[in-house]
């Protein structure tokens, strides 16, 4: 029973980060407005399955965070370092929209900067 349910587990985890907008690319531009909202764009569109509440047109290519709390604050610092270097970045949105004026945007979840 043990070698059944630890593939079926592992295969639930997997097909649930699949579900997700993700990227791997630079960071193309950075905005921040007064109230916190941010917005970070990549040079690529998100791969996987963004929210369905994302204006691809527009935001297809954009996470979203609150930069009033310490993760966003820590997020647009991991970002800004990136764009300043040139280096990659591996993000994954949360499959909720709602941080942004709108909603429209992708909440950002987790992310990795890669030099």
């Amino acid at each position: 029973m043990r070698k059944f349910l630890i593939p079926v587990i592992a295969a639930l985890y997997v097909s649930n980060a699949y579900s997700l907008g993700s990227v791997s690319a630079k960071v193309e531009q950075i905005r921040v407005d007064g109230d916190g909202g941010a917005m970070i764009f990549f040079d690529k569109p998100l791969g996987g399955t963004p929210a369905a509440c994302v204006d691809k047109t527009n935001y297809g290519n954009a996470l979203a965070v609150d930069a009033a709390t310490d993760g966003g604050k820590a997020v647009l610092s991991m970002v800004l370092t990136a764009k300043a270097s040139g280096a990659t970045v591996t993000a994954y949105g949360h499959g909720v929209c709602g941080v942004y004026g709108g909603n429209v945007v992708e909440v950002w979840n987790h992310g990795f900067y890669c030099n």
